[in-house]
């Protein structure tokens, strides 16, 4: 790839993040006032803003010849907060002698670790005015981990709810999650070989494979936010219009009686 083309994915991977910002942000916005925007949503809504923040934040110090580096500190703490937070409402403990689903402690112990390692990290092993590679690695295993799982328990066998409650949440991974979902499990899955080799990549001086490396990041990275958009661009404000699988057949049987 010539410096053109990598240059307009850099763009691009820089930019594409106002299409799910602004598409979240709006389909809150439509939404009847008697509902409510999921709280899985409402969290990713919130990450996608604060992610537009810092980016402009990057963007802005490149421009002015100021160190960033430390801003991708704070961006990583802070999507990994919130996509555990995000993945700690959909991934609940069911149970059939239970009126509620409970909520998985894990994701609180794996947030309180993280953020420590993160400023452990920031403080000794890579500094402020390096990429936390480590850091990002880390976050990669977790997330690689966390969407698979996720894709293995809500999209795989396509369960059937466990209790009445769960209805609405689970409705969700047909819509918007499931894209959500799928765009960060590639996203992570493309990354994590990647910031491995990080170093040694960068040891080799060859241009055109940092080069190339950094594209297929960048493709990674406006897959995820296209993928977002999408899913977004998915939800519908009242989940009985997302039907199930036994809803899909009988609405085809009734079709066919009609007929």
């Amino acid at each position: 790839m010539n410096f053109l083309e990598i240059s307009i994915l850099l763009w691009l991977g820089r930019l594409i993040i106002a299409f799910p910002t602004i598409t979240s942000v709006t389909k809150a916005a439509s939404i009847p006032k008697d509902r409510k925007l999921p709280l899985p949503l409402k969290i990713m809504m919130v990450h996608l803003i604060l992610a537009c923040l810092i980016q402009a934040g990057i963007t802005l110090l490149e421009f002015s010849h100021i160190d960033y580096h430390f801003f991708y500190h704070l961006y990583i703490v802070e999507e990994f907060v919130l996509d555990m937070l995000f993945y700690r409402e959909l991934l609940k403990k069911t149970h059939p002698y239970k009126d509620q689903p409970t909520k998985r402690n894990i994701f609180l112990v794996a947030i309180v670790l993280f953020v420590a390692f993160a400023i452990i990290n920031a403080l000794f092993i890579n500094n402020l005015n390096e990429f936390p590679t480590y850091t990002f690695i880390i976050q990669s295993i977790v997330m690689i981990i966390v969407t698979s799982r996720y894709d293995y328990v809500r999209s795989f066998y396509e369960p059937v709810p466990v209790i009445t409650t769960e209805e609405a949440p689970f409705k969700l991974y047909k819509g918007p999650v499931f894209w959500i979902n799928k765009g960060k499990l590639i996203y992570f899955l493309s990354s994590f070989p990647i910031f491995i080799l990080y170093r040694t990549i960068l040891n080799l001086e060859i241009k055109e494979v940092a080069m190339l490396t950094w594209a297929v990041q960048n493709i990674s990275l406006i897959t995820l936010h296209i993928f977002m958009g999408i899913g977004f661009l998915k939800f519908k404000a009242n989940p009985d219009d997302v039907l199930d699988m036994q809803g899909h057949i009988k609405k085809v049987d009734d079709a066919s009686k009609r007929g």
